[in-house]
């Protein structure tokens, strides 16, 4: 599991639509996102490139980084 900090989420529909996009990602097979701690934890079967979290949310107000 990577572990990833959000940026930019002001309520638990912002969590919603993290977890939606990421869950888009190539090679991405679980997402949770948690609000409270601005943390997104994602599963996959091998490590996904962060420009590739990062280009899921384009065009938001989210910014996400490594932990």
């Amino acid at each position: 599991m990577q572990v990833y900090t959000i940026k930019g989420m002001g309520c638990t529909g912002c969590a919603a639509t993290v977890e939606e996009r990421l869950s888009k990602v190539s090679g991405v097979t679980a997402v949770r996102v948690d609000y409270d701690q601005q943390k997104a934890f994602v599963e996959a079967p091998k490590e996904v490139s962060l420009p590739a979290l990062q280009k899921a949310l384009e065009g938001t107000d989210y910014t996400i980084k490594k932990d």
